[in-house]
């Protein structure tokens, strides 16, 4: 995979593996290129857009290989919830691709083997894995800088205790507490896509994606992140970019010598004037931040719009069926209150925690609860200032409740300050 040295030949092994590469990279990537478009449903934005609508096209071959193949005998609900999850139908059609890739590349080398006709074939993988990568990145970059993938701490994640937490709700936890942090991740990924945009910053974008997609990969193995196999895909797609600048790499790096500039293969230079490649290279860039922008501003400020209920709450005083259950020996008695954007929980003296789920009310300032072990609620609220009453019944009992609010401050996590030194 040299291209300094087009004049030499090419081995038949080479051109074996390119095209392998070529066709591989294409039936995987390709079917995946309307997922870029958050606004078209693509990343999971929406199960009946134009771009899941489009992944379906390809979900039957993959649901036949994953139950032919992988003997997967459930209801296989995710295949048909968009793309890029580690669901089986994901991992049917990469076994397709690879089968028909190795297949098509024997016969394509064999074919032309007396007068080799691929000349184009290395420019031609190389564009294909700048763009998937680029493109698929735009999303989760923006995603970071906005902030929409990792937005501020919930408080109803800081009630949870870190033992109740899944391996994926510690890693977001994680992430999301240190917003400076969570930006430079977006700004890492943002630059990785520019970089990849040029053919002559190329392979330094394949650097950064490789250092950047290696570790979020990592974090998806190791926090069983259902993302998987697409941060391992475009890992590889990075992986083979850099192979084919791996000997100027290792002259500079390793061997401390002078490596001599890329000689660049005509691919589309003869046929596409230089402003009308630029004009391709903002469209189809541009659509993709402009789609990932407008659907994740809509979803941010929908997850923002609150109630005047929405918080946490500290109860002090508390009664069922008539009784006050003030004594903090009482296990069901309720401490904390959280509510927030349609969820609430509560916190029992005894520690636990009660999830439910608000149902919408023609009263206002009404709402019904369907929480876990089947317990439901009809409560109404009132708020003055920064105090609440509710009144109603839960699980089978008159219940009153009267508290304050709950500052952010109140939580240890959100009062530490950031030291440069540590010493008092």
């Amino acid at each position: 995979m040299n291209t300094t040295a087009a004049h030499h030949p090419e081995s038949v092994a080479q051109r074996l593996l390119e095209r392998f590469a070529f066709l591989v990279f294409s039936l995987y990537h390709l079917p995946l290129f309307l997922n870029n478009y958050p606004s078209l449903g693509g990343g999971g934005f929406s199960d009946t857009g134009l771009a899941p609508r489009w992944g379906h096209v390809f979900t039957p071959v993959g649901v036949w290989v994953a139950r032919h193949v992988f003997h997967l005998t459930g209801p296989m609900s995710g295949a048909y919830q968009g793309d890029n999850g580690d669901v089986g139908e994901e991992y049917g059609r990469l076994l397709l691709s690879v089968v028909i890739a190795v297949v098509a590349a024997v016969w394509w080398t064999l074919a032309d083997r007396r007068r080799p006709r691929g000349g184009w074939v290395p420019e031609a993988t190389k564009t294909l894995l700048r763009y998937s990568i680029a493109l698929g990145l735009v999303s989760y970059g923006i995603a970071k800088l906005l902030p929409m993938q990792f937005p501020p701490l919930s408080l109803i994640t800081l009630e949870q205790r870190l033992g109740d937490l899944s391996p994926m709700s510690l890693l977001w936890s994680f992430m999301q507490y240190s917003r400076p942090y969570a930006f430079f991740g977006g700004v890492m990924e943002m630059v990785a896509v520019v970089l990849l945009c040029f053919r002559r910053t190329t392979t330094l974008g394949a650097l950064v994606c490789l250092a950047v997609m290696t570790n979020v990969a990592l974090l998806n193995y190791a926090y069983g992140v259902p993302v998987k196999l697409y941060a391992t895909m475009i890992v590889a797609s990075a992986g083979v970019l850099v192979l084919y600048d791996a000997h100027r790499i290792l002259a500079v790096f390793v061997r401390n010598q002078a490596a001599p500039p890329v000689s660049f293969s005509p691919l589309f230079q003869d046929r596409l004037s230089g402003p009308v490649r630029w004009t391709i290279k903002v469209a189809l860039v541009g659509s993709v931040i402009l789609s990932s922008v407008i659907a994740m501003r809509q979803a941010i400020g929908a997850a923002t719009t609150q109630s005047a209920l929405d918080g946490g709450w500290v109860v002090s005083s508390f009664a069922r069926d008539g009784q006050s259950l003030d004594s903090t020996a009482n296990p069901e008695r309720w401490r904390r209150v959280v509510v927030d954007g349609g969820r609430m929980v509560i916190r029992l003296e005894n520690d636990a925690l009660v999830n439910c789920r608000q149902q919408p009310s023609p009263d206002a300032d009404a709402f019904a609860l369907e929480c876990t072990k089947g317990r439901k609620g009809e409560l109404h609220w009132t708020r003055t200032g920064d105090s609440l009453r509710l009144d109603g019944t839960f699980n089978g009992a008159k219940v009153t409740a009267s508290g304050h609010h709950l500052d952010r401050s109140d939580y240890a996590l959100l009062r530490s300050q950031f030291r440069l030194i540590s010493d008092r």
